[in-house]
C-alpha cells in the first residue's frame, strides 16, 4: 500500500491529538470561577483634634481619682509624696486651702480646694468646694502645643524645651499671665485673647531659671532659681522691670532669696519674702516699693554658728542631734510655709512636721498665737480620721464660690470696694 504524504499527515494528526490533550491535563474543563474585583483601601476617617474642653475633663477625672469628690479631710498621700502641695490664700473674707499637683508628668494644677473653718464652734473643718486657681498664685501646667489651659501663644512665640509653662491670674480675675521660656504673655481672662509680651531678661531682669510667676496688684513677680540663690523679680503688667527685690539695709544691696523661706501674697497690696525658716520676713508694698523687715524672736540656739550655717546651705547636712531638734522645733515647719494678712496678724499654713497646721502669728513679732488643726482623712476615704482642732482662733481672711478652672478664679476685695458685712472681728482674740 502506498502511502500518500496527505494521508500520512492526516493519521499523525489522529495519533497525536490525544496525546497533546493528555499533556495538557486530560480532558478538564476551563476554570470559570469568576475573579474578584480589587478592592480600593479603606482609610479610617482622622481622629477629631482634641479640645481644650477634653483635656479639661481628662484632668478632672484624675483629680477625682486623687482626692474624691466632697471630701472633707486632708489626703494621706500628702505625708509621703511631693505630688501634691498644699496652697493657702485669703478670697474675701475666707481662708481656702487647695491641694496642687507638682507632677511635672501631668500638672494637673488645682486637685481640691476647701474653705478653712477658723472662727467659730468648729475651727479646722473643712468645706469642699470646685477646684480652681487661686487669685494672683503661680500655677505650672503642661504646654499643650502652644496653649497653656487654652491661652494660646502668638505663632511666632518661643516655646521652651520643657513643655511647661507658669501661669497665675491677677487678682480681680480679668487678665492672665503665661510665662513660656524667657517671656510673659498676658492675655484678657475672658475672650483668651492675647493682649502683650515682654521678655523677662536684660537690664534689670531674671538672670537665672524661672520656676514661678505670680500677679499682685500692679505687679507680677518671678521667683527664680540658680541652685543657690532664689530671688524675686518685680515687673510691672506693661513689662517695665523693677528689677529684684533687695534686702533693707546694708551696702551690697544683695536680692532677698526664698531658699529655705517662701514667697508670700499677703494681700492685694503687699507681698513678703521669708528667709530661713522664718527667721526674717521682709514685707513690698507692691504700688511704691517700700519695704519694711520683721525679725522673729527665737530662743537661745541649740546650733552651733557652723552648724546652723550648714544647714541652710544643706537641709540633710551633718549635724549634732541637739542642733537636729532644735531647727525641727524652731524653722522646719515655716520652711516654704504659706501666709496671708489679717489687720493683726498672720495666718500661716505650716510645712514639715507640722503640715496640716494652720498658726495665727502676731504680724508684729511673728510670735504664734494660736494653732488650728486640718482633719487628715483615714487611709483611702475621703472622710476625716479624727484629727481635731487644737485652739480656737478668730482669724479670719470667705470667697465667692470658686468656679472650675479654666474660669478665672472669683475676685478678691480691692481699694475702694466696700467690705462685707461681718460678725465678728477677724483679730479678735489674737492678742
Amino acid at each position: 500500500m502506498t502511502w500518500h504524504p496527505g494521508n500520512i499527515v492526516r493519521v499523525l494528526a489522529r495519533v497525536l491529538a490525544p496525546v497533546a490533550l493528555l499533556a495538557c491535563g486530560g480532558g478538564s474543563k476551563p476554570d470559570t470561577t469568576p475573579k474578584s474585583e480589587p478592592v480600593a483601601e479603606v482609610k479610617p476617617p482622622p481622629a477629631t483634634p482634641e479640645t481644650e474642653e477634653d483635656r479639661e475633663k481628662k484632668r478632672h477625672a484624675e483629680a477625682l481619682a486623687l482626692v474624691p469628690d466632697g471630701s472633707t479631710c486632708l489626703p494621706q498621700e500628702l505625708k509621703t509624696s511631693n505630688a501634691l502641695r498644699l496652697e493657702l490664700a485669703a478670697i474675701g473674707s475666707d481662708a481656702v486651702v487647695c491641694a496642687i499637683d507638682q507632677e511635672r508628668t501631668r500638672l494637673l494644677g488645682p486637685v481640691a480646694c476647701w474653705k478653712i473653718e477658723v472662727s467659730g464652734g468648729n475651727p479646722g473643718a473643712m468645706t469642699y468646694q470646685a477646684a480652681t486657681p487661686l487669685p494672683g498664685r503661680g500655677l505650672s501646667v503642661m504646654l499643650d502645643d502652644h496653649c497653656a489651659r487654652g491661652y494660646c501663644l502668638p505663632p511666632e512665640a518661643k516655646l521652651p524645651a520643657d513643655p511647661v509653662a507658669l501661669m497665675a491670674w491677677s487678682l480681680e480675675g480679668s487678665k492672665v499671665a503665661v510665662l513660656a521660656g524667657d517671656d510673659v504673655h498676658i492675655f484678657i481672662a475672658a475672650s483668651k485673647k492675647h493682649e502683650s509680651s515682654f521678655s523677662i531678661r536684660g537690664d534689670r531682669g531674671v538672670s537665672s531659671e524661672a520656676t514661678a510667676v505670680h500677679w499682685n496688684g500692679e505687679a507680677l513677680f518671678v521667683e527664680a532659681s540658680d541652685g543657690t540663690t532664689s530671688p524675686v523679680w518685680v515687673f510691672k503688667p506693661d513689662g517695665v522691670a523693677v528689677g529684684p527685690i533687695e534686702a533693707l539695709g546694708g551696702k551690697d544691696k544683695a536680692p532677698l532669696s526664698t531658699r529655705n523661706g517662701s514667697f508670700l501674697l499677703l494681700d492685694q497690696a503687699r507681698v513678703a519674702i521669708s528667709e530661713q525658716g522664718m527667721s526674717t520676713l521682709t514685707i513690698y508694698e507692691t504700688d511704691s516699693g517700700k519695704r519694711t523687715k520683721l525679725v522673729r524672736k527665737l530662743p537661745a540656739s541649740g546650733c552651733k554658728k557652723d552648724e546652723l550655717d550648714a544647714v541652710w546651705h544643706d537641709p540633710s547636712a551633718g549635724v549634732s542631734a541637739k542642733c537636729k531638734d532644735f531647727v525641727s522645733k524652731n524653722y522646719a515647719h515655716l520652711i516654704g510655709a504659706d501666709a496671708v494678712a489679717g489687720t493683726k496678724n498672720l495666718l500661716v499654713l505650716l510645712r514639715g512636721p507640722r503640715l496640716g497646721e494652720l498658726a495665727v502669728i502676731d504680724a508684729k513679732t511673728l510670735a504664734e498665737r494660736k494653732t488650728i488643726k486640718m482633719p487628715w482623712c483615714e487611709a483611702g476615704s475621703g472622710a476625716p480620721g479624727g484629727a481635731a482642732a487644737d485652739k480656737a482662733s478668730s482669724f479670719a481672711p470667705a470667697p465667692a464660690a470658686p468656679t472650675a478652672e479654666p474660669v478665672p478664679p472669683a475676685p478678691r476685695k480691692t481699694r475702694g470696694s466696700k467690705p462685707p458685712a461681718k460678725t465678728d472681728d477677724p483679730d479678735a482674740g489674737g492678742q
